[in-house]
């Protein structure tokens, strides 16, 4: 083999060998793109148990103006709590998804909008953000730290 044909067949290895990696982290980053999507709709629909399915067992809510929950039952709590208040609906969407080079672990950071009933009864919507740890485990993305507090 010539050294032209040998150094194309190396770049050719070379580049398509990056294109996969890079299009594990996009599949990945999207993955988590979709379960954030189908953790939002838990939250509209107001199901506490099938919205603390996406936490690890090990996993923690650090919501504002209160301790943080560990476990997934501590979360599920928690979350049942506060869609029982009047008013209840929750949207949130990421705004940045990051995957680790290892493929393990990655972070997304978004904008929710929480609305409620004030004490008077009347409807107030809070905006705010939130960063999402994620982590895989046995092939599955799960949230493994939530942490979220409101704009106002």
């Amino acid at each position: 083999m010539n050294t032209k044909l040998r150094m194309s067949v190396v770049l050719t290895v070379v580049v398509l060998a990056c294109g996969i990696g890079a299009a594990a982290a996009t599949s990945d980053e999207q993955t988590i793109r979709d379960l954030d999507k189908e953790w939002s709709r838990a939250a509209e629909t107001k199901d506490a148990e099938k919205f603390a399915s996406f936490y690890s067992e090990t996993g923690s809510v650090m919501p504002f103006n209160a301790p943080i929950a560990t476990g997934r039952a501590k979360v599920q709590e928690v979350w049942a709590q506060l869609m029982a208040k009047p008013g209840f609906f929750l949207r949130f969407a990421p705004t940045r998804v990051e995957v680790a080079g290892s493929k393990d672990v990655a972070y997304d950071i978004g904008t929710f909008e929480l609305k409620l009933n004030d004490a008077q009864g009347s409807p107030m919507t809070i905006p705010g953000k939130y960063v999402v740890i994620w982590k895989k485990q046995k092939g599955d993305w799960k949230a493994e730290a939530d942490i979220f507090n409101t704009d106002k």
